[in-house]
C-alpha cells in the first residue's frame, strides 16, 4: 500500500510506473553481469524495417522448451538452458569449444513497439523475435476553462 504523501494522485501514478520500469532495467543489467561479457551469451542481429524491428538470435542445439523470452518494460530478455553432453565411454575431450549451461542476454529495444504483438519463431536453430512499430501517437489537448 502506497504511503501518504503531498504527491497528487496522477504524479504518484507516474513515479510509481517510472520506479517500476528503473527497477526491471536494473534487474536486467543485474542478470547481465552475472554472465561475463562474450560468455554464455548467444549472438544477436538486431534490424529494422518499415513495419518493425526484428531480432534474430542464434542458438543451435537448443530445445524448443529451454528457451524462455520476457518482456520487461522495453527491455526484452532471452535465457536458455543447454544441458552438457558427456563423451561416450572413456573418451577425453581435446577441443571443447561449444557453450554449454545457462544462456542469457538481455536488449533494449529502441523506438515505438507494440509490446502486446511480438511474435516470436524458432527455426533452424535462429530464434526470430518481430515487434511491430506503433510509430508516434499524436496526443489530443482538451482545453479546461475555469
Amino acid at each position: 500500500m502506497p504511503r501518504f504523501s503531498r504527491r497528487q494522485p496522477f504524479q504518484q501514478e507516474l513515479f510509481g510506473r517510472h520506479l517500476g520500469e528503473i527497477r526491471d532495467l536494473l534487474d536486467a543489467l543485474e542478470l547481465r553481469d552475472v554472465f561475463g561479457e562474450g560468455e554464455n551469451r548467444p549472438p544477436v542481429d538486431m534490424y529494422e524495417t518499415c513495419d518493425e524491428i526484428v531480432l534474430e538470435f542464434d542458438l543451435p542445439g537448443f530445445r524448443i522448451e529451454d528457451i524462455s523470452l520476457t518482456q520487461h518494460g522495453a527491455t526484452l530478455v532471452l535465457e536458455a538452458h543447454r544441458p552438457c553432453e558427456q563423451a561416450a565411454g572413456d573418451a577425453h575431450y581435446v577441443c571443447l569449444e561449444r557453450g554449454y549451461g545457462r544462456f542469457h542476454h538481455a536488449l533494449h529495444i529502441p523506438g515505438c513497439i507494440d509490446t502486446c504483438a511480438i511474435k516470436a519463431e524458432y527455426r533452424y536453430g535462429v530464434l526470430r523475435v518481430r515487434y511491430p512499430k506503433t510509430g508516434d501517437r499524436q496526443v489530443t489537448i482538451k482545453e479546461i476553462q475555469d
